[in-house]
């Protein structure tokens, strides 16, 4: 995506410091300058700006507020540039409309701060779009938490996203990127807990020819390709501690040295983190670092499990389905099973059950052609006992179990395992704790973080 021009105008009437806010501009757009508040009218009749930097002392004291209220008819962004530091000032350039007040003397982290504001603020249609064609809903209180993305850009800040698997934490880290970097500067997404633990560091720093046993060429890792854009570093709390210490330098200095190397990389990244798990519980537990921790916060963003925002249920299968090539029509039971499941993989395990559904050889579907562990939730007896649920040759899953495995994945076939376990076996033995422990053989952190998942889920 290639930027767009940008016209700007500087109202200054001290030569030497309009000459260097015009140099500094002139990499970013067309500038057009005025020495005082007539050429600035004048100006503003005759052209469309995108922003406007307004001096407050013009031909005499605080000439410039004048200015800003007609700048803002214009439909122009404004910003006040001034040595005056007064509280009564500042006050006052806001209340007549003025977007920033920034300090003389200006510099370049200063004017690249407003232009990624005015940028994300100017693409309120992007959003729109994402709203309605990637991340499908009308949960109010989604949106206004969503909404923090638009004060990202304005701060160096990393970004964190928690949220259960499938929730649409790539999508969002996605949108934050694209809000941020007009061109085609580099995504680069790396899920820790796919690599293996002793292969992750290697992917994260990269590393020289020789470094290790089948080192055969040299290698960027993933925090150099992410110069000058944003690195993703998805399920975080996956991270081996020892890895966590090594990586602490790279993420607050933006500096590291690739396996097998002596010379020091830096790289000048936006980070992104995500995860599906409670860092705060990880921390004090031992198993998450604090100081890591900190360092990956900044703006926090919580995405909801789908069971919490069930008015969006009906809305995402429409959606979906209109997004494939082949019409299919769903029936009333059908349609009502499925806003009635808890949809345990989110938004990523609704999208592969419509998929399913799509490739079905009739058009109108009915109950049988839904995945066998869905249709467990119909509480009619003639479905339930019409599901083949067979074991699967030479193994303990059944082919319901396998099949939900398939579209939500082992992990959360795992936690489901360990949740139903827990409260079957606790209610037989009275709920009497360790008993239970001793018949599950699980220890007391064990014990407290299954109950503790199992109350989140119940809360949903």
């Amino acid at each position: 995506m290639s930027k767009r021009i940008l016209n700007f105008l500087v109202i200054e009437d001290d030569d030497l410091s309009r000459l260097n806010l015009v140099e500094a501009l002139k990499s970013h757009g067309l500038v057009r300058e005025a020495r005082n508040s007539e050429e600035a009218i004048k100006l503003l009749n005759e052209e469309k700006f995108d922003l406007a930097w307004i001096d407050l002392d013009l031909e005499k004291d605080l000439a410039g507020l004048d200015l800003i209220p007609i700048v803002k008819s214009k439909r122009t962004y404004a910003v006040v540039l001034s040595g005056r530091e007064e509280d009564t000032n500042i006050e006052e350039a806001y209340k007549r409309g003025c977007e920033d007040y920034l300090s003389k003397p200006f510099d370049k982290d200063s004017l690249n701060m407003i232009l990624r504001k005015f940028r994300v603020l100017s693409k309120e249609s992007v959003l729109r779009n994402f709203f309605a064609n990637q991340y499908v809903t009308q949960d109010d209180k989604l949106i206004e938490n969503l909404k923090v993305i638009n004060e990202v850009i304005t701060t160096n800040k990393p970004v964190f996203l928690k949220g259960a698997t499938g929730t649409g934490k790539t999508l969002i880290a996605k949108l934050v990127h694209e809000l941020i970097f007009e061109d085609d500067k580099s995504f680069i997404h790396l899920n820790c807990s796919e690599i293996p633990e002793n292969l992750l560091e290697a992917e994260l720093f990269g590393y020289e020819k020789g470094a290790f046993s089948g080192a055969e060429t040299s290698k960027k890792g993933k925090f150099e390709l992410a110069d000058g854009g944003t690195l993703f570093l998805d399920e975080i709390a996956t991270m081996p501690m020892v890895l966590q210490q090594k990586i602490l330098r790279a993420i607050d200095e933006k500096s590291f040295y690739p396996l097998g190397s002596e010379t020091l990389v830096k790289s000048d990244f936006r980070l992104v983190s995500a995860t599906c798990e409670d860092l705060e519980d990880m921390v004090k537990n031992g198993s998450f670092r604090e100081d890591l921790y900190f360092r990956i916060e900044g703006f926090n963003i919580d995405l909801p499990s789908l069971s919490k925002r069930r008015e969006d249920i009906p809305l995402l299968i429409k959606h979906f389905l209109g997004k494939g090539k082949r019409r299919v029509v769903l029936n009333s039971e059908v349609k009502n099973i499925l806003n009635s499941y808890s949809w345990p993989g989110n938004i990523r395990e609704l999208r592969r059950v419509v998929e399913i559904l799509q490739s079905k050889s009739h058009g109108v579907i009915g109950v049988q052609d839904l995945p066998s562990h869905i249709k467990g939730v119909c509480e009619s007896e003639a479905v339930v006992t019409s599901i083949d649920n067979k074991l699967v040759h030479g193994s303990i899953l059944t082919k319901m179990q396998l099949e939900y495995i398939q579209i939500n994945g082992l992990k959360s076939f795992v936690e489901k395992v360990e949740e139903d376990a827990l409260a079957i076996v606790l209610k037989e033995n009275d709920e009497k704790v360790r008993k239970t422990l001793g018949v599950l053989k699980i220890s007391n952190s064990a014990f407290y973080r299954i109950s503790e998942r199992r109350k989140d889920a119940g809360s949903e």
